[in-house]
């Protein structure tokens, strides 16, 4: 008998996070249900062959598809003009659709309903209330995972950067032939522009709150757009199709993401701002591991509980400091600007004094993922790996590289090569290993 089979898990959302997670809680034999919204508005996504490949890893292959053709991506930004790279442009709706036939394939329960209030998780069972039409009911879980995105309403305890907002508006485009996209920096903010095929394009301007404000309709956008003192190929010939969209896009990471009964995953735990194109990315780095600390919540002792529960934490600060940096460096190209918005953007967030550095690379112990749980286990920690390293394939090096840092250098070349003939790794594999402890500086 399964020991997951009679444990109940509820993911309220159906975005990619949600999804992901549930078909890896499923394959760990929980009995996983979505409740989910369908998404009320139209919008579209550029996305990397790095999100295919990652969608593809976690079965997620009918969404995988919708990454079929590339658009070419032009950037005007700072002083610079190029073509930079290619991105797969997808309506959100459509991934939607896509994620939840992907899901029904692994006979996961899927209700449409709305979640009325809070998550009450102070009981033995977490408990949510539902709504369709006008019907009420309560359901129970051992767990629930909220990846409701950057609109739940789970808490407003979060840190935040500053307040920026996306208005998108869908487009009726006439003279374009062939898809692409472009981004350009203007003096109160920044815009992604998208021509998608079959006559339909997107824009999307990113602003302060401010600006956000002062825009309800199609009309009231062109307007701002015509004071940035730049021409948008997509608003030549066009005209807007449905009504005007205004959310926040700023980045943003809850303080509590995690305790024994519930979760948060994807935007819902943290939000980047999406200039750094990783959105994607960040929530499947999250359901990549949470079905593991899920596992060790419900199946281990509170030390393992509280080591899972660190690991998960630390991981989704990690990405999200790493991401917003990167937001901040795009940010800082631009220099012609000097209004509020790039002001705000190019001092956040504010670099870490470090008083000391701890010397690289160490040893240390940290949680890693063994056998579907999360265990506290020697790690190598190194300039490129800060998170720890426990494994290089599938080859155990934490302790190796121990033996590395304390011995002297001719002990610690010929325990190195006796290492790799016990194994029996082969002539490849014995070269990889060798170049990266020697890129680690592990081996001098």
């Amino acid at each position: 008998m399964n020991q997951n089979q009679d444990k109940q898990i509820i993911i309220i959302g159906a975005g990619i996070a949600g999804c992901t997670s549930a078909i890896g809680l499923k394959k760990l034999g929980f009995d996983v249900t979505i409740i989910y919204k369908n998404r009320p508005f139209i919008s579209y996504e550029g996305f990397s062959e790095k999100t295919k490949e990652g969608l593809i890893s976690q079965e997620c292959i009918k969404a995988s598809k919708l990454l079929d053709k590339q658009s070419l991506r032009n950037s005007n930004w700072a002083n610079s003009s190029n073509q930079v790279n290619y991105e797969y442009v997808v309506c959100r709706k459509d991934l939607d659709e896509a994620l939840l036939n992907d899901v029904k394939e692994k006979d996961i329960k899927i209700i449409e309903a709305k979640v009325i209030g809070s998550i009450d998780d102070k009981n033995n069972k977490a408990k949510i209330i539902c709504k369709i039409n006008e019907n009420k009911f309560e359901l129970l879980a051992d767990f629930i995972v909220d990846a409701r995105g950057r609109f739940t309403p789970f808490k407003d305890e979060y840190i935040c950067g500053p307040k920026n907002f996306s208005l998108l508006q869908e487009l009726e485009i006439s003279d374009i032939d062939e898809n692409k996209t472009s981004i350009d920096s203007v003096k109160d903010g920044w815009i992604w522009q998208a021509y998608v095929g079959n006559k339909k394009g997107y824009i999307q301007f990113s602003c302060d709150e401010d600006f956000a404000n002062k825009v309800n309709n199609f009309d009231d956008l062109l307007k701002i757009l015509n004071m940035q003192d730049r021409s948008f190929w997509s608003l030549k010939t066009s005209k807007p199709i449905g009504k005007i969209v205004k959310r926040d896009s700023y980045c943003k990471i809850h303080k509590e993401i995690i305790n024994t009964k519930m979760m948060l995953i994807g935007d819902s735990a943290s939000s980047i701002d999406p200039l750094s194109g990783n959105g994607a990315f960040q929530a499947m780095s999250m359901s990549s591991i949470a079905p593991f600390v899920i596992n060790t919540i419900l199946n281990k002792e509170e030390y393992e509980q509280k080591v899972a529960m660190n690991f998960y934490k630390s991981r989704v600060e990690f990405i999200f400091d790493k991401f917003t940096k990167v937001g901040k460096k795009f940010y800082c190209l631009e220099k012609r600007f000097k209004s509020d918005f790039w002001d705000k953007r190019q001092n956040w967030p504010k670099d870490k004094i470090v008083e000391h550095q701890i010397k690289l690379p160490r040893i240390e112990k940290r949680a890693v993922v063994n056998n579907s749980f999360i265990y506290e286990n020697n790690v190598v920690i190194t300039k490129d790996n800060p998170m720890g390293v426990w494994c290089f394939g599938n080859i155990e090096v934490a302790n190796l590289a121990k033996y590395c840092l304390e011995e002297k250098n001719e002990e610690y070349l010929e325990y190195f090569e006796k290492f790799c003939k016990d194994k029996h790794l082969d002539e490849k594999f014995y070269i990889a290993l060798k170049r990266w402890f020697i890129s680690q500086e592990i081996l001098v």
